[in-house]
């Protein structure tokens, strides 16, 4: 699980589908704001003009607070961030390693195995007969 500390407080990140729903409601598609994330300009990708903008800024407080929030709900505690407190708590200098833990905690939420379920009991009986007598030997 990705983690971030804010004023001594750690929080969990999370992304599922409801973070990605929300991220899209309100910053449009998560491809999208990553980018927006990166200050990356759509027309350059070499641009480094866009860093440290209004909108890279935005967009990482955002970030933080909807996957922050989410993995605090989580935990059990009150999702209580909010984009002021974000950036409050953030030095320009942090603003790269908060933009790879949610980056990275998109990657966790993308790369997520489905864990597999137990059989409740044999899809063909005749196969489970086969595997049972392999097992034994016969």
């Amino acid at each position: 699980m990705v983690e971030i500390t804010l004023k001594g407080r750690k929080i969990p990140l999370i992304y599922t589908l409801m973070e990605m729903k929300a991220i899209q409601e309100e910053l449009g598609p998560t491809e999208q704001a990553i980018a927006k994330m990166y200050a990356k300009n759509p027309e350059d990708n070499k641009d480094m003009s866009l860093v440290g903008g209004k909108e890279q800024i935005e967009t990482l407080a955002a970030m933080i607070r909807i996957m922050g929030n989410a993995g605090l709900e989580e935990a059990g505690e009150e999702g209580n961030l909010t984009d002021k407190g974000i950036l409050r708590a953030l030095k320009p200098a942090a603003l790269w390693e908060m933009a790879g833990a949610c980056l990275n905690a998109i990657n966790e939420g993308m790369n997520s195995e489905i864990p597999e379920k137990e059989q409740a009991g044999p899809v063909d009986v005749t196969l489970e007969e086969i595997r049972k007598k392999n097992e034994k030997g016969d």
